[in-house]
C-alpha cells in the first residue's frame, strides 16, 4: 500500500489525503507536487491546463476539464 500524506490542491486549495500524480478530488487537478517551481502558464504532462488557467477556471465555478465543480 503506498504512502498517503495530507495535500492541499495548488489550484483550489482543497485538502486530501493523497501523493504525487493523484487528482484532487475537487477540481480533478493532478498533484504533482512541485507546482511551486512551475511558472504559472506553464503546461505539464498530468494536466490539460496551466496552473493560471485552472485557477481561473475554478474562480469561475469549473474544474480543469471545463466541466461545473461538484457542491462542497
Amino acid at each position: 500500500m503506498a504512502y498517503k500524506e495530507k495535500l492541499k490542491c495548488p489550484i483550489c486549495g482543497t485538502e486530501f489525503e493523497g501523493g504525487s500524480f493523484d487528482d484532487c478530488p475537487y477540481c480533478d487537478w493532478t498533484y504533482l507536487g512541485y507546482e511551486g517551481e512551475m511558472e504559472e502558464d506553464e503546461l505539464d504532462s498530468a494536466n490539460p491546463v496551466s496552473i493560471q488557467k485552472a485557477k481561473a477556471l475554478v474562480a469561475k465555478g469549473l474544474n480543469i476539464w471545463g466541466e461545473p465543480l461538484p457542491k462542497k
